[in-house]
């Protein structure tokens, strides 16, 4: 129940939520700005009454001090006061003309109590106004009284009442003009946004298909909207060559995928459609047989492909000593020179690594004329294996290009030699799923160096 409030704030737009929380924060600090505008205002008047109110208090105690009390006492200079001398029963000994001389302005315990000080009362001797009042000590007629001087409250309290009544009518309309004027501004502020936004809705995935990607008007104002333009544009961009790149792969692998399956057809065909002889067939059977096993490793490396780009592999958390990943034992039959040097341990997985270095290591054996070394080489931060041939490597300028998917640099090369162009591409994906690299350089035995270069472990 307690969120049901929230989710409802939440649902509304931003241009309503933003004009009431500013209405809200403007009204709220126009009633405090005012609050104590009028409390300074009630605390300077009062200050003034009661500057006011102790002269008139020491010009008759002065007067009762020399024993020379008129009838009546002395008003107050501004004309808006009273005064009472009291003796030690709090009986009226002397009074100004405005106010009662029976009847005390204050009982006798109220006046012996606040001797001394100024405070704000009522008293039946005036009227129902409020007052002001000061008592102090006093000598009257040679024994012990007291002087009661007031002044009424009236004008501080009509002019209160006055920015009251003003402010009831006035805080209203000034708040709701505010209000009106934050969500005109907030709407222009917010046109800009509003139009990206329908012509971002209106991009649709054919948008995707052309040679250049998509676009949003971008504002000519320098401020977020115009930055908020540009990043959109940057993320359909790259969403326009991401769909590319997935065009381009769906096509080369239906391509890599089309060509062991037909070449598997054709033999079974021929083999079906001329005679064939009993002993015959076991050849055309290891034919298929050779094809068949190519379709499989393009669909294992198409499958791992997409486990990568997915982020399926990972965070590895094992131990692993790189040089066992290069044991001969691992290699298989493979003709190569391991020198695995020092003993460097990284982290990650091992089934993931091994199939890096394999790729490397096949790709190496493909192209070499004679030899093939592995070697490791560790510094303080870094654990970097080398896979070095002696066949014709590849130029300076094709080498990022090599490892990217489905690029064969020979275009005469067989299939079967080369390969469906995949393996140096997941080589450099594993090892950047495990912030490594795998970069191209000059090999010291005259062809290509493969590098697999992985941050060590602590």
């Amino acid at each position: 129940m307690t969120s049901s409030p929230i989710r409802w704030w939440r649902s509304r737009s931003l241009r309503l939520r933003v004009t009431a929380a500013a209405t809200l924060v403007l009204a709220v600090g126009l009633a405090v700005g005012i609050a104590v505008l009028s409390a300074l205002f009630v605390r300077s008047r009062v200050a003034d009454v009661d500057r006011s109110i102790r002269v008139e208090a020491a010009t008759v105690t002065a007067l009762a001090a020399s024993d020379s009390l008129p009838q009546p006492l002395p008003a107050p200079a501004s004309g808006l006061g009273f005064a009472q001398v009291l003796d030690a029963t709090g009986a009226v000994v002397a009074a100004t003309a405005s106010t009662s001389n029976v009847l005390p302005m204050l009982p006798l315990s109220r006046v012996t109590t606040k001797a001394g000080h100024a405070f704000t009362a009522h008293s039946s001797a005036v009227g129902p106004a409020s007052l002001r009042i000061v008592v102090v000590p006093a000598t009257v007629s040679g024994a012990r009284g007291y002087v009661v001087a007031a002044a009424p409250l009236t004008d501080v309290t009509t002019t209160l009442n006055a920015l009251g009544h003003v402010l009831v009518i006035a805080l209203p309309i000034l708040v709701l003009a505010a209000a009106a004027a934050t969500w005109v501004a907030i709407g222009a502020a917010l046109h800009p946004v509003d139009r990206l936004r329908a012509e971002a809705d209106a991009v649709e995935a054919r948008d995707f298909a052309g040679a250049d990607p998509p676009r949003l008007e971008v504002p000519s104002s320098g401020d977020e909207l115009r930055r908020l333009a540009m990043t959109l544009n940057r993320m359909l961009a790259r969403l326009h060559g991401s769909s590319a790149q997935q065009r381009s792969f769906i096509a080369d692998a239906a391509h890599e995928l089309r060509s062991p399956v037909a070449s598997v057809r054709t033999q079974l065909e021929v083999a079906l459609e001329v005679p064939t002889q009993p002993h015959e067939w076991p050849a055309v059977v290891r034919s298929a047989l050779h094809d068949v096993e190519r379709l499989g490793r393009v669909a294992d490396d198409l499958l791992l492909l997409a486990r990568l780009d997915s982020g399926a592999v990972g965070p590895p958390r094992e131990r692993i000593d790189v040089a066992t990943l290069v044991a001969p034992s691992q290699l298989g039959d493979r003709a190569v020179l391991v020198d695995t040097g020092p003993h460097a341990c990284v982290i990650g997985d091992a089934k993931s690594l091994h199939r890096v270095i394999e790729n490397l290591i096949a790709n190496a054996s493909r192209y070499a004329q004679s030899r093939v070394a592995v070697c490791i080489e560790a510094n303080d931060t870094h654990v970097a294996l080398h896979v070095d041939d002696d066949g014709p490597g590849i130029p300076v300028a094709d080498r990022e290009r090599a490892l990217e998917r489905w690029v064969r640099l020979d275009a005469d090369r067989s299939r079967d030699r080369g390969g469906a162009g995949l393996g140096l591409a997941i080589a450099r994906d594993i090892a950047r799923a495990h912030a490594g690299d795998v970069v191209l350089t000059e090999s010291p035995l005259g062809g290509l160096r493969a590098t697999l270069r992985l941050p060590r472990a602590g």
